[in-house]
């Protein structure tokens, strides 16, 4: 990952740094949410290696301190100083359907995709015969956190 568009990122390994860091405040809630998505995307770093077992993969992903988050009434937006995605904070130009995203809705659509894979194990005990790409879903969740990671490393203080 090179230097993106103005975000000062100049690899993975320091986007991780980045939230194992901001991952220590006063803020359990916090530390938690930032913690869970940290271990979220480098568990979804393997997605495509070979011999990966997918089922596992997905029963290991979490949205437990989102939910959790959510019961205490966080206000998520506090993650990116209240504000939505711009241009500047773009990692790749095919994401630009998060333009104008909140950390809110962010958060969700994480929850989401994350809540739908664990179904969708649930419901297709073998996914070799199931319907469903399920190689897309997990770069789209892998894709959609990273984005969401950039987004409050780039608006940091």
């Amino acid at each position: 990952m090179t230097d993106y568009i103005g975000t000062g990122i100049s690899n993975f390994k320091e986007l991780i740094q980045f939230l194992d860091t901001r991952a220590k405040s006063k803020d359990l809630v916090q530390n938690n949410l930032l913690r869970e998505m940290r271990d979220n995307l480098l568990l979804l770093e393997h997605r495509n290696n070979e011999g990966v077992d997918k089922k596992e993969l997905t029963n290991v992903l979490e949205a437990k301190a989102i939910d959790a988050a959510f019961e205490k009434n966080f206000h998520f937006n506090q993650l990116v100083n209240n504000k939505k995605l711009s241009t500047e904070h773009l990692l790749d130009p095919q994401q630009t359907k998060y333009l104008g995203w909140d950390a809110k809705r962010f958060i969700y659509s994480i929850e989401g995709k994350i809540k739908e894979l664990k179904k969708l194990f649930a419901i297709y005990p073998d996914m070799t015969n199931a319907p469903v790409n399920i190689t897309q879903r997990y770069n789209n969740l892998f894709n959609q956190l990273l984005q969401f990671s950039a987004f409050i490393y780039g608006i940091r203080k």
